[in-house]
């Protein structure tokens, strides 16, 4: 069950002046002997990274003609067989506060005016985590274009044969010249040649619309308009040789809560599954690595001793986040401030300079 936390306002800090406030963390509660009107229990904030990484899923579909490719066109760089893999595009982090569960803390206070305000105030991790998203992911679909996915060239065509033919006219025997036309299937290599002559006349046409041949004058709009026209019609042939491909674009949303600064896995990607939180091969492993980047006795964490009178608060520390695979840096993402560098500190319960506990019920 979620721990209760505390919706503080900084006014409370210059509330009774003379109030006491005995603050505990949870596994170490009295039992008996602490005199109080209220208390209310908050969790200190731990940073928490939102990741959001895209990937695409890359479908290679051969040409119909790629057998044909380099005897017709001269084309070798082409895609020889059908496929399906991953690309990693783009990692981005976005770090929040969250409440950290294993510092949870309860506060007593002897002032009833306090007591009624953390009554009002306070609010649950359930309310307060109902607003940061699950695990999401979105799919932007691409599909093959029609000219290839539609494409049927006529399978049949119509051959004339011509031949002589012997008549009786006027009882002379006489050889008349005749034809007659038979419909035949076409070879695949015919489609083929036909495929690359409408690629050499689109790239002719093209060239007469640049080299200016054509009688009818055209305004610089018209010309670019057809000469698009013509180059489309020309890719639209040249990828039932050189094949095509498409991608559909992935983006998860996830969130990875560092428990200290050692190297943490974020993600597993591999370029034949794609992306996945499950456990799997440590060279497909994408770790967060922070570094500090302030001297390391700054962040010794105080001797707490219970009770205080007043807030245990945690503060943050600058640190550089790197995203690490097969140990090697394959991005940075800056310095970030972050409550795992940051120490727990005792400020005087009347300290102007704390900020209290506010918004989700975290001690900032």
């Amino acid at each position: 069950m979620r721990k209760i936390l505390a919706f503080f306002v900084i006014n409370v800090l210059m509330m009774g002046a003379f109030a006491q406030i005995q603050v505990y963390p949870v596994e170490t509660l009295p039992a008996k002997g602490v005199k109080y009107v209220g208390s209310v229990r908050y969790a200190l904030p731990i940073t928490t990274l939102k990741m959001t990484v895209s990937v695409s899923k890359v479908q290679d579909v051969r040409g119909y003609f790629a057998d044909y490719a380099e005897s017709l066109l001269g084309l070798t760089n082409i895609i020889q067989q059908n496929r399906t893999y991953y690309t990693l595009n783009s990692v981005d982090v976005e770090p929040i506060a969250t409440p950290d569960e294993s510092k949870i803390y309860c506060a007593y206070t002897s002032n009833a005016d306090i007591a009624k305000l953390w009554q009002e105030e306070s609010r649950t991790a359930t309310d307060v985590l109902a607003a940061a998203p699950l695990n999401t992911y979105t799919i932007h679909t691409a599909t093959l274009p029609d000219f290839f996915k539609n494409y049927a060239d006529i399978s049949y065509t119509q051959q004339s044969e011509a031949f002589v033919d012997t008549k009786i006219i006027d009882g002379v025997v006489t050889q008349v010249p005749a034809s007659h036309t038979k419909t035949v299937s076409k070879s695949f290599e015919s489609k083929a040649r036909e495929a690359a002559d409408a690629i050499m006349k689109s790239r002719k046409d093209q060239y007469n619309l640049v080299a200016g041949e054509q009688e009818t004058p055209y305004s610089g709009e018209a010309l670019q308009t057809m000469l698009a026209e013509l180059k489309a019609w020309e890719n639209n042939y040249m990828s039932l040789f050189t094949g095509i491909s498409i991608a559909d674009t992935i983006t998860y949303v996830f969130y990875v809560t560092p428990e200290s600064l050692s190297p943490v896995t974020a993600f597993y990607f591999d370029a034949t599954k794609g992306l996945s939180q499950d456990k799997g091969a440590e060279a497909d492993a994408y770790k967060l690595i922070f570094s500090r980047v302030y001297r390391k006795y700054i962040t010794e964490i105080v001797d707490v001793n219970y009770p205080q009178h007043g807030y245990v608060t945690r503060d943050t520390k600058p640190v550089q986040v790197s995203l690490s695979h097969n140990n090697a840096n394959v991005h940075d993402f800056g310095i970030i401030n972050m409550h795992q560098a940051g120490s727990l500190q005792l400020p005087p319960l009347y300290d102007k300079q704390v900020k209290g506990v506010k918004e989700f019920g975290f001690v900032f």
